[in-house]
């Protein structure tokens, strides 16, 4: 999601959800193509761009927008930093605030696809993400709507499509997933949190590419369903987080996704209710030769 409803939502823990504005990649891995999750990070770097990311959340006090944009850029072929930013409003009875949330910064590193045999299909990449605090709207930060605490958050991801199955209906079947420690500068102000998520999703261009043909409208052999969890669990407080289900639709140059935000435990429930996100999702490197669409550096850190 950008996690960017947590932002608005959850002011005494916005730092830890800040981590998952991380990069969002379209990663491919043998015949796999791992489309960007909306919820979470893939296991990738690319020359790409979200914008936007509009998340709506009702909450028991105000209703909280979102809109949202990030910018990947690649250093290398594995190697690429991101940039996010977002715009939130919250709107109550007695009281309107709006601004612009603190930025936060990625660099990831991507190690090559690993395929010792047919259809394994794994990868992974390790990340850090710093959250830059003080960058954000003044009268949301007094408002207690973002943090007033930056955080670094090593993070590992990974990527892991099932397409070495036997049956065939089961090889669309991936899964994703990221781990994360995040430290905060002020750890009496806001704890240091471990910060978990994993998506489920099944590949229709997969199935009609790899196993089986199907005579099937053009759009629906696009579609990707897909299902989303991400936890939070801070060493002080309750854990919080969101089962996110919906679909992505690829095209060959941009995807777009929308989900629902189902809040996953009382802890959560208490602070938000069921929410919604949309995302448009350029590839820059599909159409963009120049500087836009390609390595600053022509070479694989890895190789």
């Amino acid at each position: 999601m950008k996690r960017t409803a947590f932002r608005a939502i959850l002011p005494g823990a916005a730092f830890i959800f800040m981590m998952h504005s991380a990069v969002q990649a379209h990663v491919v891995c043998g015949d796999r193509v791992f489309p960007t999750t909306l919820t979470m990070d893939d296991p990738g770097v690319s020359d790409e761009v979200s914008l936007p990311t509009i998340v709506l959340t009702p909450t028991p006090s105000a209703q909280s927008n979102d809109y949202g944009y990030e910018w990947d850029k690649t250093i290398t072929e594995d190697l690429g930093f991101a940039v996010n930013g977002d715009y939130l409003t919250q709107r109550s009875p007695t009281k309107n605030l709006s601004g612009w949330d603190n930025i936060t910064v990625t660099l990831k590193d991507q190690h090559p696809c690993i395929e010792r045999h047919e259809h394994e299909e794994l990868t992974w990449s390790v990340g850090l993400i710093r959250l830059i605090p003080g960058t954000g709207s003044a009268q949301l930060r007094n408002g207690g709507v973002i943090a007033n605490v930056g955080s670094t958050a090593p993070t590992f991801y990974f990527g892991k499509g099932l397409g070495d199955l036997a049956a065939g209906y089961l090889r669309p079947l991936a899964i994703t997933g990221e781990v994360s420690r995040v430290f905060s500068d002020t750890p009496s102000a806001s704890p240091n949190a471990w910060s978990y998520a994993a998506s489920l999703q099944y590949s229709m261009p997969y199935l009609q590419q790899n196993v089986k043909a199907l005579h099937a409208p053009q759009f629906l052999m696009r579609m990707t369903p897909i299902i989303e969890f991400a936890m939070s669990s801070p060493d002080v407080g309750s854990p919080t987080g969101t089962i996110a289900p919906g679909v992505l639709y690829d095209a060959s140059t941009w995807q777009l996704g929308a989900e629902a935000i189902v809040p996953a435990n009382r802890t959560t429930r208490q602070v938000q209710g069921t929410g919604f996100i949309i995302q448009f999702h350029q590839f820059l490197d599909a159409f963009y030769k120049s500087w836009f669409g390609k390595p600053l550096i022509d070479r694989n850190l890895w190789k």
